[in-house]
């Protein structure tokens, strides 16, 4: 019994855990990001239980909205900041709400979650713990913050 509870227990790990590292100390932008993380977690354990494929469409449906209520939360806060990348940040935003909709479009016909999941954790590495850093250090070193 035991062991198979430790099964059910080892099975519902997530595949990102969040770290307060992840913070980048704009208090909606991070809770955008821990429910990012949570949609990633989620399909991520569907695909565990072997219903990857039955969840695809309102997972994606889910990242997407939030993808885009989020994107376009994050955008008003660099016009609030006068962040001088926030052009370039605006674009890399629109590829990757066009590269989400194509991949989620592609992993629904084909019912592979796997597909939607790795651009997922990608998307969480490259973007969020790489380019959002970078403007929370610019939000650091103009002294809008204070360092997490």
């Amino acid at each position: 019994m035991i062991s198979r509870v430790k099964n059910v227990i080892q099975n519902s790990l997530p595949l990102i855990v969040w770290k307060p590292e992840f913070d980048l100390g704009i208090h909606i932008v991070d809770e955008h990001h821990k429910g990012i993380l949570s949609a990633i977690n989620s399909l991520y354990y569907e695909i565990q239980q072997k219903r990857g494929g039955s969840v695809l469409v309102p997972i994606f449906k889910i990242m997407y909205e939030f993808a885009h209520i989020h994107f376009k939360i994050e955008e008003e806060f660099f016009e609030k900041f006068n962040y001088p990348d926030a052009v370039s940040h605006r674009v890399l935003h629109n590829e990757l709400m066009d590269t989400l909709s194509k991949i989620g479009e592609k992993s629904i016909l084909s019912k592979d979650p796997y597909q939607l999941m790795d651009f997922q954790k990608k998307w969480w590495i490259d973007h969020v713990c790489n380019k959002d850093r970078v403007f929370r250090d610019y939000l650091i070193d103009k002294s809008f913050i204070e360092e997490v």
